[in-house]
């Protein structure tokens, strides 16, 4: 994904974002890793800010644009191939057991932070 990620970057200045109907899997793959690109930057940046309340906000942001990227990648997969398919979604299921992870840690720390006050 790390290639993609930088390979989209140049490739979508210079040859612009095109929409159409029937988007091949490969070229969508440029737009996937630049939305993932995005979202790692995103939590980056949150590691930097002091405010709770912002970090949090980054931190779901930054989350939901990966996930966007990862169900793109398996969307895609599942329309070019079912054995890709598969693969893509069973190496992706580590990354949604940690999304689940923090969107649950996130949240508990706010139900704490109300039964404090």
């Amino acid at each position: 994904m790390v290639m993609f990620e930088f390979i989209s970057i140049p490739s979508l200045l210079i040859n612009g974002i095109e929409f159409k109907k029937e988007y091949s899997f490969e070229n969508s793959l440029l737009l996937i890793g630049l939305v993932s690109l995005i979202g790692k930057v995103v939590l980056i940046v949150s590691l930097f800010y002091r405010n709770i309340s912002n970090k949090k906000l980054l931190i779901f942001v930054g989350l939901t644009l990966s996930v966007i990227a990862f169900i793109g990648v398996a969307l895609g997969a599942w329309k070019y191939d079912n054995f890709l398919f598969a693969i893509t979604f069973g190496s992706g299921i580590p990354y949604l057991m940690y999304f689940g992870r923090v969107i649950y840690l996130i949240n508990q720390n706010k139900t704490a932070e109300l039964k404090v006050e």
